[in-house]
């Protein structure tokens, strides 16, 4: 049998939308036209803590990739307040999970729970925290999704800042197929 064009166990793009975004990320690294974003400082600093929240989410998981990636796609924004509306940090459970089992998801459970009260600050430009929120979305849809998360937890440590930039160039770790070079 041969691999996949991408390969399963890479992206294994269980449904349909799952394939979309990863064409549509693909041609947003391809063009390095990455969307405006809206919002104050706060207001994005609080959209990416929601972006790595979400993923935590038992059911729907997908939904701030999917209506992050509709804006793109219909605006070429990404309008943070009415994402940060819509995804409050009070709507993600504190639960353990069941896909909790190693060390490893426990970090990644405990971390997200975690941001959910410390105030975190992403220090980078627009341009820059754009290119993350769309390299963090494919990194999402790999099968190594938690350590992207992971990966944000030990950059992060025991502080409260992100430098934006560093995060991009660890992301290129997700980037199997090299989209963003």
């Amino acid at each position: 049998m041969a691999v996949h064009s991408p390969p399963k166990y890479l992206y294994s793009l269980f449904r349909p939308w799952d394939k979309e975004a990863f064409t549509f990320i693909k041609q947003v690294a391809k063009t390095k036209n990455y969307p405006k974003i809206l919002g104050t400082r706060e207001d994005k600093n609080r959209f990416l803590v929601a972006l790595i929240r979400t993923q935590k989410a038992q059911h729907g998981w997908r939904a701030i990739l999917k209506d992050t990636l509709s804006q793109v796609k219909n605006t070429g924004v990404i309008d943070t307040r009415s994402l940060n509306k819509k995804y409050p940090p009070k709507t993600i459970s504190k639960d353990v999970p069941a896909w909790v089992s190693y060390k490893e998801d426990e970090i990644v459970s405990d971390f997200v729970d975690e941001l959910g009260t410390k105030r975190i600050n992403f220090v980078g430009s627009d341009r820059k925290i754009s290119e993350f929120t769309m390299r963090f979305i494919l990194g999402q849809l790999c099968y190594g999704w938690r350590r992207t998360i992971m990966m944000i937890w030990e950059m992060l440590g025991d502080g409260n800042k992100l430098d934006v930039k560093s995060l991009n160039k660890e992301m290129r770790h997700f980037d199997y197929l090299g989209f963003f070079e």
